[in-house]
């Protein structure tokens, strides 16, 4: 069924190729631009019925008339971009520019999102449905000399992300975030006629060696307000080519304007380790089912019975130990030579820590978790990367968690490797765009798992206690993970490298107590 999706800022840009995105998938598309004209252009020239109003996001006034119109004509607002944005093009420092250019910039950039998504959330809130994204920028997390005012109003997007994220989830509303890093817009056009940017040195700062394409932080959003997100709350997705991960004082890039080529869905190799059971499970039925050829590592010696075969086949089962170097290399050896090039590695095989105080754990069984979860991971990635490089690239899924990011009482083991694994994320992917790799992370909440089932069943964890303390209310599904990973692994996430992506319900991005 046709959504209506309501896009600020979407005559030009990201707007502009967010609104196209849209309109081309037939949903319903109202444009909310301060140049009326040209909004009214672009939609002349969508395919389907479409609005376009003059809007200055930063008035109170013309927003309430614009939401209110914009539902009236196209109905409710399912699905709101926030992409209206403006940054000072003269790039002028603190102590230059000017008090009224600052506050305008705040009231465009964050009261505009405030603005707007409070009127089109009101309807969303009361239907108890709807997904909010709001385009905050990569200068919202890493300073920019002469963007005081725009980094400022971005990280003020990016907390305002959050608390809404926190307070309208329960309401059946998510709210999330993409933070572009350098994407070739006017904004940028700008600042580069005014001398304030040199593109030859960004794109050497940029680990995949280029400035993003508007295309590819709507591929972004589409995601985002899709169900495919529905787990998704709070996140913060950095589609920057992995400028926010690198941080050595040479090159990022080995060259500038180079783009690889991404295998589509159906004609892929793809290798998931951990995938004979939970979350991985999961994964290796939705790559199938799109049609690839599919490789389960695991250290069970069977697949359960109900995986159905495709065109491609049914997944192929290799028993192995990732934790052991030797049998981790002797299974990617066994998956190269019998089926074919690794096209996409997914590094979910993992451990958890026995539940007791750390004083009284043993220095093996740290190592035992760490074992797989980190060195495991390791291993895996380096392996499948040799394989890529021959082939010209790949795609590297490797599963964190939110215990990378919070402390969880007695798991030092779980939460010191996960943490690693989102920073051996980082690495890899600065270290190996050059050979056309990307490299991303997975971080998932409490997902409901057999095992996860088994603890509740059990009663050695409260999960009511955990349902309440996520704001979406509610435990994830494998399959949500799954779809994440198969995001990640898409044509749609060709310029995301080097980010922990957080499925997690809003675990990480509520701040309150329960």
């Amino acid at each position: 069924m046709p959504r209506s999706v309501l896009v600020t800022g979407g005559a030009a840009g990201i707007g502009l190729a967010t609104a196209r995105r849209f309109a081309a998938l037939g949903d319903r598309v109202t444009i909310l631009d301060r140049d009326g004209e040209r909004a009214r252009a672009v939609i002349e020239k969508l395919p389907g019925q479409h609005l376009a109003i003059a809007c200055d996001v930063s008035s109170e006034a013309e927003v309430q008339k614009a939401v209110k119109r914009a539902e009236a004509e196209c109905g409710p607002i399912s699905g709101l971009v926030n992409n209206a944005g403006i940054v000072d093009p003269a790039g002028r420092g603190a102590l230059e520019i000017a008090p009224e250019s600052f506050e305008a910039i705040l009231a465009t950039n964050l009261e505009g999102s405030f603005l707007v998504a409070r009127e089109a959330g009101r309807s969303m809130v009361a239907r108890g449905q709807g997904a909010i994204v709001n385009v905050a920028s990569l200068a919202g997390e890493i300073a920019i000399p002469g963007r005081t005012a725009y980094s400022a109003s971005k990280a003020a997007v990016i907390g305002f992300t959050r608390a809404l994220a926190s307070e309208w989830a329960p309401e059946g509303v998510r709210v999330n975030a993409v933070l572009p890093g350098y994407v070739r817009t006017e904004i940028v056009d700008s600042l580069v006629e005014n001398r304030k940017l040199d593109l030859a040195n960004v794109e050497k700062r940029i680990p995949l060696g280029r400035l993003g394409r508007p295309e590819e932080i709507a591929a972004a959003i589409d995601h985002l307000v899709s169900e495919k997100a529905s787990y998704s709350v709070g996140a913060l997705l950095e589609v920057d080519g992995g400028y926010h991960a690198f941080g050595g004082t040479g090159d990022a890039a080995e060259r500038s304007l180079r783009e690889f080529p991404i295998t589509d869905p159906g004609e892929r190799h793809v290798v998931v380790t951990g995938g004979a059971s939970g979350i991985g499970l999961s994964m290796a039925r939705k790559f199938t089912d799109l049609g690839d050829r599919v490789t389960v590592i695991d250290k069970q010696s069977s697949l359960p019975e109900d995986l159905k075969a495709t065109a491609s086949g049914a997944p192929r089962l290799i028993c192995a130990d990732i934790g052991d170097e030797t049998s981790a290399c002797h299974a990617i050896t066994k998956a190269v030579g019998e089926f074919g090039q690794i096209d996409v590695l997914i590094n979910n095989a993992a451990v958890a820590d026995r539940f007791v105080p750390t004083q009284d754990r043993t220095l093996d069984e740290l190592r035992q978790t760490v074992g797989v979860n980190l060195s495991g991971t390791f291993w895996m990635a380096r392996l499948a990367a040799r394989s890529m490089i021959e082939n010209g690239g790949g795609s590297i899924i490797n599963l964190s968690s939110i215990a990378g990011v919070s402390g969880l009482p007695a798991r030092p083991g779980y939460c010191a490797s996960k943490s690693g694994v989102s920073m051996l994320t980082k690495s890899l992917a600065c270290e190996w765009a050059r050979h056309g790799i990307r490299v991303n992370a997975i971080a998932p909440g409490y997902i409901m798992t057999p095992g996860v089932a088994a603890l509740e069943q059990a009663g050695v964890r409260d999960f009511d206690a955990i349902r309440a303390r996520a704001p979406i209310g509610r435990l994830g599904e494998p399959d949500e993970i799954a779809d994440a990973a198969m995001f990640l692994a898409s044509p749609g996430a060709s310029y995301i490298t080097g980010t922990t992506y957080r499925v997690d319900g809003g675990w990480t991005a509520f701040g309150d107590t329960v």
